[in-house]
């Protein structure tokens, strides 16, 4: 018997034992050692060999090892972790898969087989799936490429992507979708609109957002905790879409800036909404800040803005509008040398700002277009790259007259390729339409908006 057991090890290695051991969980253990209480006391090869003769005798005899019960241990070790085939197709799909990334060097380029993922996007759907080693960042390869991430504790804990065009999380049960990432998105890409839409129960939270264009966060600590760079505008509502039946602190604890001199809307709506959290604008931008724990579609509630801190800088123009008395409740405004209007409806008593802000009963900042987020309604993102035709030509050289050969030829040949992303081809004109008008009022720089008072 001895000797059958000095056989195996030779043949697997004691490393290979281990690692099985370590990969087995109690459902294996119920089933493949039946009156065992839990895997836990296999924790080293010696424990798994000795249960695996024990279980041998029980069934085969002395000398007989079942190598089927190691083979089905040896297939789950090895299919668990990271599969670079499904992140190449763009298609994490399933509970558990994609887990634990440890990509480095050519291989955290996404996909290492191709410049584009097959749909234009990495789609992780499902649950706990989507996660990678602390030190081991990925990115995509190309521009113009969307990160779509659904489910329960999916891209989380951690889940640091760069090179990306556009960002979706959303999960409709527990959340934590999106907690504990970091997306870098990429500096003025033409193929996508850089918006970030976080919809759930703690979706986006602890997280960090860089280069993003606009942002909507909804649902319960949606964006909490988090640190944004970004250029366009803000949208934060208490209400999740997906899980309507946890709101409020969305954007709460956070921090904003915005880096470009441009208009700015943002929208803190709902219970507690963008409370404790810091924005911070550039010069001569226009802004419009609303403030509203009360507002149509939240459920109502209580101290929108409170103790939040908003800094302006020079030549900053604000239109702030608290609408609920018991919202922006001990809210700072740091004017550097900008200027500030608040409404006076209802508004007199908050002595931490009407003391910097000035009285007014109409918008002083002139009209403002907020931006249309090409997430907005749609999860998946299609609406934020545009289609891409590739066109490749090449020819030779044209023939030598000097030549003795008898022969001359030349070639022309033109491949076409045209990736069209699904759900995407018949936005393209309004897309188009849209950045366009976008470039414009950008290039104008116009410092409007025509805001409404009640």
């Amino acid at each position: 018997m001895t000797s059958m057991w000095l056989v195996l090890i030779h043949a697997l290695g004691l490393g290979l034992i281990d690692e099985i051991a370590a990969n087995t969980d109690p459902s294996d253990c119920s089933t493949n050692f039946p009156g065992s209480a839990s895997c836990d006391r296999y924790h080293d090869g010696a424990a798994f060999l000795q249960a695996m003769q024990s279980r041998s005798q029980q069934t085969l005899g002395a000398d007989r090892v079942d190598l089927e019960i190691l083979s089905q241990g040896a297939k789950k070790a090895l299919r668990a972790g990271c599969d670079i085939n499904m992140l190449n197709d763009g298609a994490c799909i399933g509970d558990d898969v994609c887990e634990g990334c440890n990509l480095l060097g050519a291989n955290a380029d996404l996909p290492t087989n191709d410049q584009f993922f097959p749909n234009r996007e990495l789609r992780c759907e499902g649950n706990r799936t989507c996660s990678q080693v602390v030190g081991a960042p990925l990115a995509f390869v190309s521009a113009g490429q969307a990160m779509v991430c659904i489910g329960d504790a999916t891209c989380t804990d951690v889940w640091f992507i760069s090179n990306v065009g556009a960002v979706c999380c959303s999960s409709a049960n527990d959340g934590d979708t999106c907690s504990n990432s970091s997306f870098n998105l990429t500096v003025n890409d033409v193929l996508c609109q850089n918006d970030v839409c976080c919809d759930g129960t703690r979706v986006c939270t602890n997280s960090t957002m860089l280069e993003v264009e606009s942002l909507l966060c909804r649902g319960l600590l949606a964006c909490s905790d988090s640190q944004v760079i970004l250029e366009q505008d803000l949208y934060c509502n208490a209400t999740s879409e997906f899980n309507p039946s946890s709101s409020g602190s969305t954007c709460s604890d956070s921090t904003f800036t915005f880096v470009v001199n441009d208009t700015h809307v943002v929208d803190c709506l709902g219970d507690f909404v963008c409370e404790n959290s810091n924005f911070s604008f550039n010069q001569n931008s226009a802004i419009s800040f609303e403030c509203d724990s009360e507002a149509p579609g939240t459920g109502g509630g209580q101290g929108a803005c409170n103790n939040a801190t908003i800094n302006l800088a020079p030549g900053a123009c604000m239109d702030l509008n608290c609408t609920q008395d018991d919202d922006c409740i001990d809210l700072v405004v740091n004017l550097n040398g900008g200027i500030c209007w608040f409404n006076m409806f209802n508004q007199e008593n908050r002595p931490n700002f009407v003391d910097v802000c000035n009285k007014t009963n109409s918008s002083q900042c002139g009209p403002i277009t907020p931006q249309e987020i090409c997430c907005r309604d749609d999860p998946s993102c299609a609406s934020c790259c545009v289609d891409i035709n590739i066109t490749t030509t090449t020819q030779s050289g044209p023939p030598d007259v000097n030549s003795t050969s008898t022969t001359t030829t030349t070639t022309t040949t033109t491949t076409t390729t045209t990736i069209y992303p699904r759900n995407r081809r018949n936005r393209r004109n309004r897309r188009e339409h849209r950045r366009n008008r976008r470039e414009n009022r950008r290039n104008r720089r116009q410092h409007a908006r025509q805001y409404r008072y009640s």
